[in-house]
């Protein structure tokens, strides 16, 4: 016998209350009733199990106010899905991001503050508790590859500054003022990352609040554990830029992605970086070797008053 669904939901954002019934049509030989909650009912995210699928919901807003400090205001909260496949050790592996970016800008003056949290879940499962959550200050962010890139704006001349965290764990990896770099090893196709965190940028390095010394961290690491850091120190204390951060082979810029270490040591190749101060016309250039799939810091070619130390990981 052919059975009739009936699935009533209940229109909150009406002026009036109203049913919305469907009529479904399968071959089914009895008759079963399920209903999602309306959209406008649950403020966050998270599984919703309903005849055998998972469903997430959530909701964007924005209002408009008067501030503590009198200042004309917009506030915008914009929450969106996004399904995201990472590479693990077992093969691909599909996680669902909820991105949550709540952004507040003063039309008088022009400032901007912003909160961000993303969290994961795995799509499969009916478990309420995600994977994990990435939380920080960001006014936009998008998946690259198994890490997951939050921008932060600048103010006052200073540019923006990302951060990357890992899609396998959530944790915190790099701060990067340039975009970061990738490269793979000959041997194990295991990829690298180097990133660099000036003094120019939206957020000085957190290392800059007991060391007025230090002009950049240098870090290197993979999409699983927080790199190590390595501390750029002047011997005058000043602001400086990135202005180039690459990969080079025998002296020649190469493409991102596709540097493979060599193994025979007469191909070398050498991550560069170069720096202006914000205030003079100071430039530097750090050259670091790249050995297999480590950076090789204590053979760094450094320009005069320039010296390295090693930072607390992560």
């Amino acid at each position: 016998m052919l059975a009739i669904v009936i699935v009533i939901t209940f229109c909150r954002r009406c002026l009036v209350n109203r049913f919305c019934i469907t009529l479904i049509l399968p071959a089914v030989a009895a008759c079963q009733v399920a209903t999602l909650p309306p959209p406008s009912s649950r403020s966050d995210g998270g599984p919703v199990a309903a005849r055998g699928t998972i469903a997430h919901e959530a909701r964007s807003q924005l209002r408009l106010y008067r501030d503590a400090a009198g200042c004309e205001s917009i506030q915008t909260v914009n929450r969106q899905f996004r399904p995201v496949t990472i590479t693990t050790d077992q093969g691909s592996e599909l996680r669902v991001l909820e991105e949550q970016y709540d952004i507040r800008r003063c039309r008088d003056t022009g400032g901007v503050s912003s909160e961000a949290i993303v969290t994961a879940w795995l799509p499969e499962s009916r478990q309420p508790r995600p994977l994990f959550r990435i939380s920080g200050r960001g006014v936009s962010g998008a998946p690259a590859g198994n890490l997951y890139q939050m921008v932060t704006s600048g103010c006052c001349g200073s540019r923006p500054l990302a951060t990357y965290h890992s899609l396998h764990t959530g944790a915190f990896l790099f701060s990067s003022s340039v975009p970061l770099r990738e490269i793979s090893t000959s041997t194990t196709g295991l990829a690298r990352f180097a990133a660099f965190h000036d003094t120019f940028s939206a957020a000085p390095p957190p290392e800059t609040a007991s060391d007025s010394t230090v002009i950049g961290v240098l870090q290197w690491g993979d999409d699983r554990s927080p790199g190590r850091r390595i501390l750029v120190h002047a011997d005058r204390p000043e602001d400086f830029a990135a202005t180039g951060f690459r990969f080079y082979r025998g002296g020649v810029p190469i493409a991102d992605s596709i540097g493979v270490v060599a193994a025979a040591a007469a191909d070398p190749i050498s991550l560069r970086i170069e720096l202006q101060a914000s205030s003079s016309s100071r430039r530097l250039q750090l050259n670091f070797a790249v050995r297999g799939d480590s950076l090789a810091p204590e053979s760094a070619d450094l320009p005069a008053g320039i010296s390295l130390s090693w930072g607390q990981e992560g």
